[in-house]
């Protein structure tokens, strides 16, 4: 890992004025225990003297329990009146174990607070913007801040440690950039971190059928910048539909009420290869030449949900830099980096985008033809979805728009079985007869996500008149209803579509506050935690299903985050983050897993898709037998594992839910000899019914015993 501690004098030397704060540096555990008050149940905080001889605070989180919560409060009068950030590095050994972490300020009346994500295991520096923290009850002032509170809840029992050292304040900078990522200097693999092009991945052609066609015509240019070591550039074409750049969501401070939304200073430097290229800097024209200019949108208003987009009217050219949202009503000529860049740039730079290992001929794929055989279709008494008979594992990709049909044959030819589609209002019974008939054509089962606006009319029709085709799998009935109207109105349509096809499955897929609330043949919702979360959120809203499912012999299915490079998905999941979360969902017991959505942006996510694909097959019977399997440990906390028993063999799957490589020991009564790790072309010996064996980061392996 690389070290952080040259961070934080970075990120400080553009601040005018910054001012240490004790709260973790004192010389021993019995200093920092007079002025640190652990909440109840929480032990005591301790003083730990690290390899440089600096001292850093350690706390200790003990919990009994999923959600539990551990906190401490140091007291010390501040004020923080004059500040604008707080910052400090802070570790934790067992990231996977924390759900939240909760920081407050507090005074007599009320506190500040505000959210974030566990760390990361090595050091990170962590800065936040005061006027970004909340308020709860009547707080007096940043200039009578009496007590700071640390407090993290619990995502699982067990036990880790943050160490938290060096906290300073520093003064406001009137020139602070919002946007993340702004000069491009993140690293990554070829797209820029924090921006795409508009949308969730690319589903239109001819992108989609050829994304390094795409990626040639929006990458980064290390040989062209303005700021850094490199440029967006965006390379449009006369015969190709034009490109624009569009930043992730902002998230500036903005008031509750529009009224209180600031206006911000956009601006960009900006050059092409042609004399003069049209560009829309949001909602301004700039005209852009051979040469570097600056251009600048005034009075911008960012509400919820902004972003940014530069956008080429003409094609040519355009490299894209040092983009800045700033709160001054000019912008600054040089480039100001966002207060986290530096931080995240060490984060991202110590991302492996390298893939779990396995064979080449794994690795490759496969490619699924057509057409379609016709199969029955069912849950049986155990809760296994049955197709032909026969356990299936879903394994979907999905598209949030179809505008032209041939992107149902790419979804084939990268060897998907199965492909779900949002069906949405403008789509006719009959023009989805004709996604039906492309995928049996291709060799597809669809599922059709029927969108909650169709009228309800048309929405039986649909059901009624396409229930006997044999590419449809089942029936996607509605997706994240909320509200009690919204939630009425999607268990009325799950009544319509079981009495007008009761031969298919039909489910609703809910928000992720209804995981054990649900009605549908099966349980399903969504969790896209990368890169702000960890693969073990998307893995714990499957357990929590799959306690409820058991009880109704209901599957769970459960979509995943494909892509990413917009909205608040910074980036999109590593191979390694994408099969941590596939292995980790079905050992808390998924059978169905579908990915959101369109064809993903980096060669790497995509690769890994398919290889799962054959992976997926290859475990559909074993994760779907009914023989009773022994039971398996790893001493590897940070692994989870299990064992299934299938056709007289034992298969143990095994997944590190953390970013840091382990070793690990495994034991199964029985096991000896060779044990073959599937999917990789190897073996690892076993005796006395124990092995151990290597994980990398994320990584997964499955095991399948000899003589077992």
């Amino acid at each position: 890992m690389r070290a952080v501690l040259p961070l934080l004098p970075l990120l400080l030397a553009a601040n005018a004025r910054t001012e240490d704060l004790p709260a973790f540096g004192y010389p021993d555990s019995a200093a920092a225990q007079e002025h640190w008050q652990p909440m109840a149940g929480s032990p005591p905080v301790r003083a730990e003297t690290l390899a440089d001889g600096s001292t850093c605070l350690v706390l200790e989180a003990v919990y009994a329990k999923e959600g539990e919560r551990c906190g401490w409060d140091w007291h010390a009068p501040l004020d923080l009146s004059q500040a604008g950030r707080v910052a400090f590095e802070v570790s934790c050994d067992r990231p996977g174990l924390v759900r939240t972490i909760g920081m407050y300020f507090g005074t007599a009346n009320g506190w500040y607070p505000t959210y974030w994500l566990a760390p990361r295991e090595s050091w990170g520096l962590r800065s936040f913007g005061l006027e970004r923290f909340g308020r709860e009850g009547e707080p007096d002032g940043w200039d009578k801040v009496t007590t700071f509170r640390f407090s993290a809840w619990g995502a699982a029992p067990g036990k880790c440690t943050f160490r938290l050292r060096r906290m300073r304040t520093l003064s406001p900078d009137p020139a602070e950039n919002l946007l993340r990522n702004g000069s491009f200097e993140v690293p990554g693999v070829g797209v820029p971190y924090g921006w795409g092009s508009g949308h969730w991945g690319v589903g239109d052609l001819p992108w989609a059928a050829d994304m390094d066609l795409w990626r040639r015509h929006f990458h980064l240019d290390a040989t062209v910048a303005h700021d850094g070591k490199a440029s967006l550039c965006l390379d449009n074409k006369t015969d190709l539909p034009l490109l624009r750049a569009v930043s992730v969501w902002l998230a500036p401070p903005w008031g509750k009420a529009q009224q209180d939304v600031p206006k911000y200073t956009l601006s960009a430097w900006l050059r092409s290869d042609q004399e003069r290229l049209p560009v829309m800097l949001g909602a301004v024209k700039v005209e852009v030449g051979r040469d570097w200019v600056q251009g600048v949108a005034r009075g911008v208003a960012f509400a919820g949900g902004a972003a940014v987009t530069i956008a080429p009217q003409a094609p040519g050219k355009l490299w894209i830099d040092a983009v800045q949202v700033q709160r001054c009503p000019e912008p600054t000529p040089e480039f100001h980096p966002q207060p986290d860049d530096e931080a995240l740039n060490v984060c991202e730079a110590d991302v492996d985008w390298s893939p779990p290992r396995r064979t080449a001929e794994v690795a490759a794929g496969r490619t699924v033809t057509g057409p379609t055989p016709p199969a029955p279709v069912r849950i049986d008494e155990h809760g296994r979805f049955l197709v032909g008979g026969r356990p299936y594992l879903m394994h979907s990709f999905g598209l949030e728009f179809v505008r032209n049909l041939d992107i149902l044959d790419l979804v084939a030819r990268s060897g998907f079985a199965d492909v779900c589609i949002q069906v949405q209002p403008g789509v006719s019974p009959a023009e989805l007869r004709g996604y039906l008939d492309r995928c049996e054509r291709v060799g597809l089962r669809l599922i059709p996500w029927l969108d909650g606006r169709i009228p309800r009319e048309q929405f039986g029709e649909m059901v009624r008149t396409l229930k006997d085709h044999p590419a449809l799998l089942c029936w996607y009935v509605m997706d994240e209803p909320s509200g009690e109207a919204g939630l009425a109105e999607a268990a009325a349509r799950l009544r319509l579509c079981k009495e007008l096809d009761p031969g298919h499955p039909a489910f609703i897929n809910y928000l992720s506050d209804r995981l054990t609330q649900q009605a549908g043949d099966l349980f399903s919702t969504d969790v896209y935690p990368i890169p702000h979360g960890r693969p073990t959120d998307a893995i714990q809203s499957v357990a929590t299903m799959k306690t409820a499912a058991d009880k109704r012999h209901a599957p769970v299915w459960m979509w995943l985050q494909g892509t990413g490079y917009a909205y608040w998905m910074d980036r999109e999941p590593t191979p390694r983050e994408l099969s941590c979360m596939v292995y980790g969902s079905l050992i808390a017991g998924a059978r169905g897993i579908y990915w959101f959505a369109q064809v993903p942006r980096t060669k790497e996510c995509f690769a890994e898709m398919r290889a799962l694909c054959v992976e997926l097959d290859t475990l559909a019977p074993v994760l779907g037998s009914l023989d009773p399997a022994p039971a398996t440990t790893c001493d590897a906390a940070s692994v989870m594992c299990r064992a299934y028993r299938e056709d007289g063999r034992t298969w143990v799957l095994a997944v590190n839910t953390t970013g840091n490589p382990v070793a690990a020991g495994f034991a199964l009564a029985g096991a000896a000899g060779d044990v073959a790790v599937v999917f990789e072309g190897r073996r690892v010996p076993a005796q006395a019914g124990a092995w151990r064996d290597e994980l990398g980061p994320y990584e997964r392996h499955v095991y399948r015993l000899a003589g077992q």
